[in-house]
């Protein structure tokens, strides 16, 4: 029969403040990330993402499409990433109020990516993204692509414009093949891509 004692569980030091989080290393220190979600089943594990960030010592910033607030919640990135997430543009120009480091796009869905390279700025997330590829060219900033898609989605209009990506001098990170599919890295391995685009 259970006791009350058997329910004292060893629950480890607190950290002040309920977000807080045990930063692991220095890598990111100083830098400041904006996460870029789209609409990917997998955006529902950017809140675990946002937080590998922050332990690696980013400042993280969240920017959503539409789409990707069916797979994650609003209130999930903010509380772990400790800012308001960018939804919508108004009139503060949210794309680009804070100057960011990198642009870490994750899950990058087909639509999104060949619109990055078509140019379209139709959401918060690509808008933001046409001022990357900008701060890209000038050499103040990172744009790092993590594709995720049903692999009969991976055609030759998406190879196209991969290619075209990185020729403007974004970097795509491989995504996992597994089941057809190509699927989301881990969260040390896109923090690790993060950190190595920055010569971290």
């Amino acid at each position: 029969m259970a006791k009350a004692d058997d329910f004292k569980w060893q629950l480890g030091e607190p950290l002040v403040g309920d977000r807080a989080i045990r930063q692991t290393s220095e890598r990111l220190a100083g830098q400041r990330v904006g996460l870029c979600v789209t609409g990917g089943i997998a955006a529902f594990r950017t809140p675990g993402l946002a937080r590998e960030l922050r332990r690696a010592g980013a400042d993280v910033y969240a920017f959503v499409t539409p789409s990707a607030l069916q797979f994650v919640t609003v209130d999930a990135l903010e509380w772990t990433t400790l800012h308001p997430v960018v939804q919508a543009l108004d009139g503060r120009a949210q794309h680009v109020e804070t100057p960011l480091d990198a642009y870490l796009v994750a899950p990058a869905t087909y639509s999104t990516l060949n619109k990055l390279a078509a140019g379209i700025a139709d959401n918060a997330v690509t808008t933001t993204l046409a001022s990357a590829l900008g701060l890209l060219e000038r050499g103040s900033a990172r744009v790092l692509l993590a594709p995720t898609m049903h692999g009969s989605m991976v055609n030759a209009i998406l190879r196209a414009n991969l290619a075209r990506l990185v020729a403007l001098g974004c970097q795509v990170i491989a995504p996992l093949g597994r089941d057809g599919k190509a699927l989301l890295p881990d969260d040390a391995a896109l923090v690790d891509a993060v950190a190595q685009s920055l010569g971290r």
